[in-house]
């Protein structure tokens, strides 16, 4: 504030000089005097600016925690319920599937009233999101979802009438090709979805953080500007900034606590998948009267001696952990194209004709390409590619007498090549249709001579030395 001093008279000029400088004095003491009171009223009003900011980001603040908390929750809701959706669809999908394949009608009637209860379930579920779900985008989203539920319902309706009409190939037909189009369709726009609702919480997130480093800069310039009131402001800064921050960590908290529960959801949902996948083997299987049994052994088999193969330093540039794994993973999944064989093939307790044979060779094919269209929703494409050649490559020999298509030797995939040593030992040492069990002496002697024709020698051997281990096996 500048100060101005009063004009004189040339009165008060003239006059004697004690005089004047008593005046100016006594003057001089008011301005001193009001000096603190302007100082007070502009430190006062400083005062009330700052802590009026601070209160009014403090509100600001509120409500933007308030909006994160209701978005973060939302967001989090809406990833559950479209996790649920899944969940619920693939144990849809499982229902119908054990429906076709069953032969009592009384369990054909108990797996369509299962069926009914959860299409009922699903059908709430998603009421439930679309009463929850906002945003254009979203909503389209989820239109083509429900489209997608209502699609694949009917063609479940038509899978119920086959199979309960006896036509079981139609049957499977529509549950490989049309419901899995439908479900992967729906997996697709939920990770759409997903991805919309991460954008919403990273917007939101940097929002607050914005927030946060707003509040960091007020609380530097208001206790550079109001020395006076500064500890008032300190303290209100601090106390803001470090409630938001506690605040922002809490609600991490629970989003970590909320994602862990999501990620527990995704862990059953592909542990419904596996055992979907094993059951649909198991069933294949059963067909030509195997207990399922084959599927156990074979992958215990595969295990074994891909664990072998890397111990002892097969093809390392390949055989990896993760190779190991997956291929082990694939293994239930070498005779799903069986499903595309008539029952007069598998069960003929004879021999097969020409005819039959070559139909019997293109379960290996069908196998390839089934595996593409019931896993194309999975994510893990190496382990789509290991099973889809476990499926197709099984039955290829080492010196090119195999089918489907002749390969030799080194073209033969690997994961292929350790499948067929397990596939073959465990179809001669089990009971089938069209033949009798065979020692277990005879079996290693036969996989023993085949290294190099029929198997990859190299694995032949191994397969033979873990002799002990397999007979464990068999002894269970």
């Amino acid at each position: 504030m500048s100060w101005n001093p009063p004009k004189l008279s040339s009165s008060a000029v003239e006059q004697p000089c004690g005089r004047n400088e008593q005046c100016s004095g006594e003057f001089k003491m008011k301005l001193i005097k009001r000096i603190p009171f302007q100082i007070f009223i502009l430190v006062l009003l400083a005062g009330f600016a700052g802590i009026g900011g601070m209160l009014i980001m403090q509100h600001h603040i509120s409500e933007i925690s308030k909006n994160y908390e209701q978005i973060i929750g939302r967001s989090l809701q809406d990833r559950l319920d479209m996790s649920e959706l899944q969940n619920l669809i693939y144990r849809h999908q499982t229902i119908v599937s054990w429906h076709t394949f069953s032969d009592s009608k009384e369990s054909k009637a108990a797996y369509k009233e299962e069926a009914d209860g959860l299409e009922s379930l699903i059908m709430e579920t998603l009421d439930e999101i679309n009463a929850n779900v906002s945003g254009s985008e979203k909503e389209q989203l989820f239109h083509k979802v429900y489209s997608d539920a209502v699609g694949y319902f009917q063609n479940a309706e038509n899978v119920f009438k086959l199979s309960g009409e006896g036509n079981t190939a139609t049957a499977e037909y529509y549950i490989i090709s049309s419901m899995s189009k439908f479900i992967n369709s729906i997996n697709a726009n939920a990770a759409i979805m997903d991805e919309y609702i991460d954008g919403e919480m990273n917007a939101t997130r940097e929002k607050m953080e914005s927030t946060i480093t707003a509040a960091g800069i007020s609380e530097i310039v208001c206790s550079m500007a109001i020395v006076i009131v500064m500890a008032v402001c300190l303290i209100l800064c601090v106390r803001i900034t470090s409630n938001l921050e506690n605040y922002k960590n809490r609600l991490e908290i629970d989003n970590e606590k909320k994602t862990r529960e999501i990620m527990e959801r995704n862990r059953k949902m592909l542990a419904i998948q596996e055992s979907t996948i094993i059951g649909m083997a198991n069933l294949i299987e059963s067909r030509d009267h195997d207990t399922g049994e084959h599927v156990k052994r074979t992958s215990v088999y595969v295990e074994l001696l891909a664990k072998a193969a890397q111990r002892d330093g097969y093809l390392p540039e390949i055989l990896n952990d993760r190779y190991v794994e997956l291929t082990v993973k694939a293994a239930p999944l070498h005779d799903i194209g069986k499903i595309t064989v008539s029952d007069s093939i598998l069960q003929k307790p004879g021999k097969l004709t020409e005819e039959e044979f070559e139909r019997m060779k293109t379960h290996t094919t069908a196998g390839g390409r089934i595996v593409g269209e019931v896993l194309g929703n999975i994510e893990d494409r190496e382990y789509i590619e290991i099973a889809s050649r476990v499926a197709a490559a099984h039955h290829e020999k080492w010196n090119g007498s195999g089918y489907p298509l002749g390969l030799r030797g080194d073209e033969i995939p690997l994961c292929a090549r350790i499948m067929a040593v397990a596939d073959v030992f465990d179809a001669l040492v089990s009971k089938r249709c069209y033949k009798e069990q065979m020692p277990v002496d005879k079996a290693f002697d036969i996989i023993k001579e085949s290294g190099g024709t029929h198997f990859d020698p190299e694995l032949a051997r191994l397969f033979v030395s873990i002799r002990s281990d397999i007979e464990k096996v068999l002894d269970e």
